[in-house]
């Protein structure tokens, strides 16, 4: 695996993470919405079964959650202590930038003071430079 692709788990992971966030607030929303229908009327017992189904689901989505949090902060973890290994500081930053925050290309060139050309060239850098010293431990 390169360093890109090894990287590029870390942002794809936080995608993942925030898209089962807002299925989890969706779920939410309909229990919300559901609650506030049973309060203003009298529910008869499949709709408190409705409610309960939703309750497990909600739950379940919770637990989701919290386990793509769990991988989300060790894959951060382990590619933070790589990072940090390297000698230059400005290639640290450009990877911590991208890779750790998500940070998007123009607003990592306007922060760290490069052109636009400037940054992709010191990303490569940073990339092929993180590849000699971490190449053989990226999986």
């Amino acid at each position: 695996m390169t360093a890109k692709e090894y990287l590029n788990r870390v942002r794809r992971q936080n995608y993942i993470l925030k898209q089962t966030e807002k299925e989890m607030n969706e779920v939410r929303a309909d229990i919300l919405t559901l609650r506030a229908s049973s309060l203003s009327e009298h529910v008869s017992g499949s709709k408190n079964s409705d409610t309960a189904d939703k309750y497990i689901r909600l739950e379940k989505y919770m637990e989701k959650v919290n386990a793509e949090w769990d991988k989300l902060i060790d894959m951060r973890n382990a590619a933070k202590a790589l990072i940090h290994a390297m000698p230059d500081p400005a290639q640290q930053a450009v990877l911590y930038a991208r890779y750790i925050n998500g940070q998007r290309w123009e607003d990592i060139a306007v922060d760290m003071h490069y052109s636009w050309k400037g940054i992709f060239k010191l990303h490569g850098q940073a990339l092929r430079v993180f590849d000699q010293l971490h190449g053989d431990k990226l999986s």
